[in-house]
């Protein structure tokens, strides 16, 4: 009997094995075989999640302009500091400004890379022969600041400024920025200035004497930097304007045409041929204490432009 039970036994324990060996590979599952749910994991793309911009990471707005400096001095500004003279609102001229300080007409702006060209409407104003008017302006000389230059118009003349017309007078509010003299005795004196009067932003040719004015904006507002190019080929007259900040590079590059000032159709703006002639940079406010009146005196009565860059050429 006992034989017969050890059989018994015997037999049970084979086929516990037998199932449990079943199940377990029930649970692995065959290597050869795909599961399935990982097939369809696998075939479903990614999608990619654009990654969002650090909010803490300001947008970079900055202009050459904006752009801080490192000028102590208005010669540090300058490319030849001894190819110009300047004129002050009291009628005193310098003609020694590579090593001249800052002075109250004649300064490196806060963010030390501008010239600032101030001139206050003062009782103890002077202005110079044949104006009556007051500037702090520089005055073109030869290169090497011997002696004052003039040239006639024959040949190519160019200069380039980049500025920002930054105050005006209280009651005569007109100033006139970068311009191009010439033979007074002739008749042509101021040949073509760059003028503002309040928001009005134009080309004068010797006060209309020569051709009638130019509009290039009606709506200037104080502050805006922009850039400036006077250009004579022969006696024909051109002027670029141009506010993006793109202008001396392109003229510079040859493709400076879309910033050409037109009169209708036309880029000649004036035709004229003339000798004496000089280019002058900064401020030439035009008031006085006589126009200004009561607010002569006043501190917040003045002219102002700041010049960032600025040169001339003749071929």
């Amino acid at each position: 009997m006992l034989k017969t039970i050890c059989s018994t036994f015997f037999k049970f324990f084979i086929v516990v094995a037998i199932l449990g060996a079943t199940l377990n590979c029930s649970d692995k599952g065959s290597s050869l075989e795909e599961d399935p749910n990982a097939s369809e994991e696998m075939e479903t793309p990614v999608e990619e999640v654009a990654e969002p911009e650090d909010p803490t990471v300001p947008e970079d707005n900055t202009t050459p302009e904006e752009t801080s400096g490192t000028a102590k001095i208005p010669a540090d500004l300058m490319a030849n500091c001894a190819q110009w003279k300047i004129t002050y609102p009291d009628g005193e001229e310098d003609k020694t400004l590579c090593d001249e300080d800052n002075n109250e007409y004649f300064y490196v702006n806060e963010a030390k890379n501008g010239i600032v060209f101030k001139a206050p409407i003062r009782s103890t104003n002077n202005t110079t022969t044949n104006s009556t008017y007051i500037r702090s302006e520089l005055r073109e000389r030869t290169e090497d600041g011997t002696a004052d230059i003039y040239w006639t118009t024959e040949g190519t003349h160019v200069i380039y400024v980049k500025q920002a017309f930054t105050h005006l007078p209280i009651n005569k509010s007109h100033i006139v920025g970068t311009q191009i003299h010439g033979d007074k005795e002739a008749g042509i004196d101021d040949a073509m200035v760059l003028r503002l009067e309040g928001s009005h932003l134009f080309l004068s040719f010797n006060g209309g004497v020569l051709r009638s004015n130019l509009t290039i904006k009606t709506d200037y507002n104080l502050g805006t930097n922009h850039e400036v190019i006077f250009e004579v080929v022969d006696g024909k007259h051109y002027c670029y304007y141009s506010e993006d900040g793109d202008l001396k590079a392109s003229y510079e590059n040859g493709t400076a045409s879309e910033y050409l000032v037109l009169d209708g159709s036309s880029t000649i703006l004036m035709d004229k041929n003339y000798d004496q002639s000089y280019f002058k940079v900064g401020n030439y406010t035009q008031s006085n204490s006589e126009k200004e009146g009561s607010d002569t005196d006043d501190p917040l009565n003045y002219g102002e432009v700041v010049v960032y860059d600025f040169f001339v050429k003749h071929f």
